[in-house]
């Protein structure tokens, strides 16, 4: 029979959607499935595979020096789920090769010179340098044609990796990469996903769904805004390694909040939808906490009344003092 790919579609950085990948990945592990393909450097993966056979953490402090996009507290507690609760699991990282400079060259100082491991990381060592090489030097042009080099290399990566695996696969990639259409694929013109359907055919299998999507709230409280008391619907938090302000995102959605907000100024600041870790509606309100060094610096609400062909829905930030 035929190996499968089951591929999910995921937002980066969010601790309730990492939850959730962890539920769907041991429902597969239990299932005998033990291959998990995610959108990471195959050096990335190539530390957690060393770490998933040794007795210690070094491996594993050894890719975490660096705070990037992938290196959240609920993405390390990701790995350690699974090294706990799913040991036979065997990582196979199919994108370029981000961090070529300091995570790559830490791996390749870990490996013998003559090894195949040694010799793919150097490969996607040069598809990263490659690719920002490109992007330095493409001022001006569009986006998309960046990342038509970035959806190949994803695609040969991929295909490389599921033609050495012998049975079934999960695959966990933004949203960009899997779906054709919608608001998360930046005008990507051929992902990776499509590239790789023509390849294999039915034998890639994509959720319908983001994972977002499939996804209830943390927990629920109330929460008081002005004197009025709502009921509240926690979605965790987001990493954000990118904005110096804060280090991590609280999302917090008001429950049945009428036209209570309608009358306030709208400032020019936005979120789009495909930042949130939970589906958007016309008409809901979040409320987000900004924390930085573990203290919570900022309180923000965003009211989603505005629709765009490039973001979907919008989140808008209003001016209310809370």
């Amino acid at each position: 029979m035929a190996k499968t790919a089951y591929l999910f579609g995921e937002i980066h950085g969010s601790e309730i959607v990492n939850l959730k990948e962890f539920e769907i990945w041991q429902d597969f592990y239990n299932r005998g499935v033990h291959d998990l393909f995610m959108e990471l450097p195959y050096f990335y993966t190539g530390f957690l595979n060393l770490w998933m056979k040794s007795q210690n953490d070094d491996f594993f402090d050894l890719l975490f020096e660096d705070k990037t996009s992938g290196n959240s507290e609920f993405d390390k507690n990701f790995f350690r789920l699974i090294k706990e609760k799913c040991p036979k699991t065997v990582f196979h990282g199919t994108d370029i090769g981000h961090s070529f400079d300091t995570v790559g060259k830490r791996y390749i100082e870990a490996l013998f010179s003559d090894s195949e491991e040694y010799r793919k990381a150097l490969e996607n060592i040069e598809q990263g340098r490659i690719f920002y090489e490109y992007l330095r030097n493409s001022e001006g042009t569009e986006y998309s044609d960046a990342d038509n080099i970035r959806e190949k290399a994803l695609a040969e990566n991929f295909i490389r990796e599921f033609d050495s695996v012998e049975g079934d696969i999960v695959g966990i990639y933004g949203e960009a990469h899997v779906f054709s259409e919608g608001t998360g694929n930046f005008g990507i013109k051929s992902n990776m996903c499509e590239r790789i359907k023509t390849h294999y055919g039915d034998r890639i299998l994509i959720d319908s769904k983001l994972l977002k999507n499939l996804i209830s709230p943390i927990s629920r409280s109330e929460i008081m805004i002005h004197g009025k008391n709502y009921e509240s619907s926690y979605f965790g938090k987001i990493f954000t390694p990118f904005d110096e302000s804060c280090d991590y995102i609280e999302i917090y959605r008001i429950e049945n909040p009428g036209n209570d907000f309608e009358k306030y100024e709208r400032f020019e600041n936005f979120i789009p939808e495909a930042l949130y870790p939970c589906t958007l509606n016309k008409n809901d309100v979040f409320l987000i906490y900004s924390i930085k060094n573990g203290e919570y610096v900022q309180k923000q609400l965003f009211v989603c009344d505005d629709f765009s062909e490039e973001y979907g829905f919008i989140t808008t930030e209003i001016n209310i003092e809370l």
